[in-house]
């Protein structure tokens, strides 16, 4: 890890030429190709500028080309005093995609009640403050009886107040929580069950029982819930959690047996491709997702089949030590110039979480009110990696109780876009946005952010 000053996002990444941006604009308004755009597709189809390199060349050295470049120069062309922003993507967003804003801090809501539907209350906080949200496992479940009613539910009240809402319906890619009505689909194939060398099924812990991946039957039936979560529950697409999870060494030794790691990540991407079939055109795959330790980030391996992905454990759990948090923000910044959604779970510290029994017996308001007193360090971290359809969702869990129906201050000020990537020095990293600036210290987990105007 170097301590020179350094920008945080790759060096060739800086900006486009002029020559390269027109190129672009005649793909899209021309037609005219060379085998496609003058960049590289990225997974998910959209042209990435990642690698603008000989057939650019080659296309600016054409006499035709240069002959439209010229005519289209005043579609390219900044406007006087206009700042590009360097988030932006050459390409128009995917319309089955939640609206992105920089007005304000983009919110991802991702959370669940069992106790029952959401009041009114609580559905017009949901649907003010974000127009994307997930509904967790057990949403609804005791007084509709399963997930798939309590979603659908209340999918239908968030959309009716917020037209632009998406709301992704939570399903787990490993763990068969008895919560669903699918669940006794599952009871009748003892096939679908993870299992070790003697045919007993492994349990991540008590009665949860976890899915053989590897068997076709279970991928395909899987993938029509999802279809279901769609076109009968009415979310907008799924967010696959645990899909990382199968590969625990524990479970290679106990079940899979060694060497079955590419399998099951061919297995998880398998299970994607068929959602998709079975959710239409136009339905979100979001999963979890990108996590890093001091050494690592694991998760990248089906960022190609998905919209995007969460970075899950953003500045806590095994990801806040300082290298941690500088690899979650690599993770963010990449993820979002490969042209994915982003969602960055963040936390108000390492210990302040639903784990922490003894803090959860504190009361509602005390817990809300240290919530928002340290929102300042997970927030900024957030914002130096951000690129658009990167959204930050903050809480310490993922019910009603967990802070996710809090109304955070730093969610209503004026952001705007960022006039440039971020500048890092050594463990420092610091960025400008319209109406913000932010500095954060990794090192010791310092961080300020400096609303302007107020």
């Amino acid at each position: 890890m170097t301590h020179e000053a350094q920008r945080s996002g790759p060096p060739e990444r800086k900006g486009l030429t002029m020559t390269t941006r027109m190129l672009i604009v005649l793909q899209r308004y021309k037609g005219i190709s060379r085998g496609g755009s003058p960049y590289p597709p990225c997974g998910n189809g959209r042209f990435c500028r990642c690698a603008a390199g000989t057939e650019t060349r080659r296309a600016a050295s054409s006499v035709a080309a240069i002959v439209g470049l010229a005519v289209l120069i005043g579609l390219v062309a900044p406007a006087a005093g206009q700042k590009p922003d360097v988030t932006e993507s050459a390409t128009a967003d995917p319309a089955h995609w939640p609206a992105f804003s920089w007005d304000t801090v983009p919110v991802y809501i991702h959370f669940g009640k069992s106790a029952g539907p959401l009041t009114e209350q609580e559905l017009a906080f949901v649907a003010r403050t974000s127009d994307f949200v997930c509904l967790e496992k057990a949403h609804g479940t005791r007084a509709l009886g399963s997930t798939e009613k309590g979603t659908a539910h209340d999918a239908a009240r968030l959309k009716a107040l917020n037209p632009r809402m998406k709301v992704l319906f939570y399903w787990n890619t490993f763990l068969n929580y008895h919560l669903y009505d699918a669940c006794e689909e599952v009871a009748k194939h003892p096939e679908w069950l993870f299992r070790d060398k003697e045919g007993q099924p492994i349990y991540k812990v008590r009665n949860l029982e976890q899915y053989n991946l590897l068997d076709s039957g279970f991928r395909a039936w899987w993938a029509t819930v999802a279809g279901k979560a769609v076109k009968q529950y009415g979310c907008d697409g799924i967010f696959m959690d645990a899909v990382d999870q199968a590969k625990r060494p524990l479970w290679m030794k106990k079940g899979w047996g060694a060497g079955k790691e590419p399998q099951l990540t061919g297995a998880v991407n398998d299970m994607m491709r068929l959602a998709r079939r079975e959710m239409g055109d136009g339905a979100i795959v979001l999963y979890n997702g990108l996590r890093s330790n001091a050494n690592e980030t694991a998760g990248f391996d089906y960022l190609a089949h998905a919209d995007g992905a969460m970075v899950e454990h953003f500045t806590a759990f095994s990801s806040q030590s300082k290298e941690a948090v500088a690899r979650d923000i690599a993770a963010i910044i990449k993820a979002g110039e490969e042209g994915k959604i982003v969602a960055v779970k963040g936390w108000p510290d390492p210990t302040f979480n639903w784990t922490n029994t003894a803090k959860m017996r504190l009361p509602q308001e005390q817990l809300a009110a240290e919530a928002r007193k340290k929102i300042t360090f997970s927030l900024a971290c957030y914002l130096v990696a951000a690129r658009r359809h990167s959204y930050f969702c903050y809480s310490w869990g993922y019910t009603d109780r967990h802070g996710n129906l809090i109304d955070y201050p730093e969610f209503h000020k004026p952001l705007g876009p960022p006039s440039a990537d971020a500048e890092r020095d050594g463990w420092v990293y610091t960025r400008s946005f319209e109406h913000a600036s932010v500095r954060v210290n990794l090192a010791n987990r310092e961080a300020k952010i400096t609303w302007k105007g107020k």
